[in-house]
């Protein structure tokens, strides 16, 4: 597990506060393409899209540009899971004897099973508990049979798109949402159109009119996107849309009345404000976050943005993110994200508080810091511009806060750090 140094002040300073967003990688190397399966660092991935957790931690991957599904054990263990690296295709089979082309995004069932949005072969995938893959909806991998012109630098669609399993047709889809209810929306990117389909794979177009691009706000067919991306199901139950070409996020009702929510399709732009003032310029997905508002992958800013339930935009995460394409978070805030240029997984916490502080008179230290529960920390010392062990053993977080007491070292100052062990 590589880790990040989130924490550093120099000793004897009595008390010393220091609140900050923390960024650390869970799997990959940055800027190295490839694959291999391993922990944390000595894993390898090669554009890593969609991204969804399940309710013990895993985190589940389309490696797209591998064209194979991974998966991230909480103790940040990567293995493949469906798919061969490196070979595209159009295969139903178990594990590495099924073939993606592209997958773009992933959801979780609250059963374990997962779908996938395989952009490539314009259809939605199924893999079991037993990694077998099976095609839901859509006509694996086939596009001789469209026949609606897009123009020569597009691929063009069947104009009958709806339809169970084969009938139907996609083009491109690029986002995919569980419903608490128990079906699937997808965002049918090549098409300009949201659509449902069911456990048993049929498929209903519910906004949007295939074909054409717009940036109107309607009901069903009179509601129109340009180039749709990744969606999820707010607290409320409605639907959020980050629509990328037209810089803004859409939500629609369960009666398919799609309004803008935030950003403005006639400016892009990266800017914080009022939902309705910030500015965006190509959000790639939304994630809710649970404390209410979402978290937003502004992919051409290579930035995050949080949106609050009372509706302000302000910057999460930047600088050294690289055209971040999903994101997701767990239960108490902490935001996973697929960095995708950076070809990494990375942790964001965004709530990190810590201090240190000599123990009364003795000569003893504490150092207290915000944890993640069930996690282990590792405290750390620079010393001739390299870090080492701290004298405290590996410390088990049982709480939000946790902290290590340990004698003064002779060394009157010093620059410590904690590295997340496992993430």
């Amino acid at each position: 597990m590589k880790a990040y140094p989130i924490l550093s002040f120099l000793l004897l300073v009595g008390s010393a506060q220091l609140g900050a967003e923390a960024i650390a990688p869970v799997s990959g190397a940055s800027g190295q393409a490839g694959h291999q399966d391993g922990t944390g660092g000595g894993a390898r991935f090669n554009d890593p899209m969609g991204l969804a957790r399940d309710t013990q931690g895993n985190l589940y991957i389309c490696d797209a540009r591998n064209h194979v599904i991974r998966k991230v054990a909480p103790g940040g263990v990567v293995t493949t899971l469906a798919g061969r690296p490196g070979e595209s295709g159009a295969v139903n089979g178990v594990g590495s004897a099924a073939r993606f082309n592209f997958p773009a995004d992933i959801a979780v069932a609250p059963n374990g099973a997962l779908y996938v949005a395989d952009s490539g072969n314009h259809c939605i995938r199924a893999i079991a508990a037993n990694g077998a893959v099976t095609t839901l909806a859509g006509d694996l991998g086939s596009a001789d049979d469209i026949n609606l012109d897009y123009g020569g630098a597009f691929p063009s669609v069947a104009i009958q798109l709806d339809g169970t399993g084969a009938a139907a047709r996609f083009n491109g889809p690029s986002g995919i949402a569980y419903a608490p209810a128990g079906y699937l929306y997808v965002s049918d990117t090549g098409n300009q159109i949201i659509r449902k389909v069911s456990i048993n794979g049929s498929v209903t177009t519910l906004a949007g009119k295939a074909g054409e691009w717009g940036t109107t706000d309607g009901s069903g067919v009179n509601a129109r996107f340009s180039s749709p991306m990744g969606l999820c199901v707010g607290a409320d139950g409605d639907l959020y849309i980050a629509d990328s070409m037209n810089h803004t996020i859409r939500r629609m009702t369960p009666q398919a009345a799609v309004s803008t929510f935030a950003g403005n399709p006639l400016e892009a732009a990266c800017k914080s404000g009022p939902r309705l003032e910030a500015r965006f310029c190509e959000p790639t997905d939304i994630a809710p976050h649970p404390e209410g508002g979402f978290i937003i992958c502004e992919s051409f800013g290579n930035a995050l943005f949080r949106l609050t339930a009372d509706g302000n935009v302000s910057l999460f995460a930047d600088h050294t993110l690289s055209h971040p394409n999903s994101a997701v978070c767990d239960a108490i805030g902490n935001v996973y994200v697929a960095d995708t240029f950076n070809q990494e997984v990375r942790l964001i916490i965004e709530k990190f508080r810590s201090s240190i502080e000599r123990v009364g008179g003795t000569n003893q230290l504490t150092i207290t810091w915000d944890s993640i529960p069930g996690r282990s920390y590792q405290l750390q010392i620079l010393v001739n511009q390299a870090w080492i062990n701290a004298p405290p053993a590996p410390v088990l977080a049982t709480g939000e806060e946790t902290s290590v007491t340990f004698p003064m070292p002779q060394e009157k100052s010093g620059i410590y750090r904690i590295m997340l062990l496992g993430f």
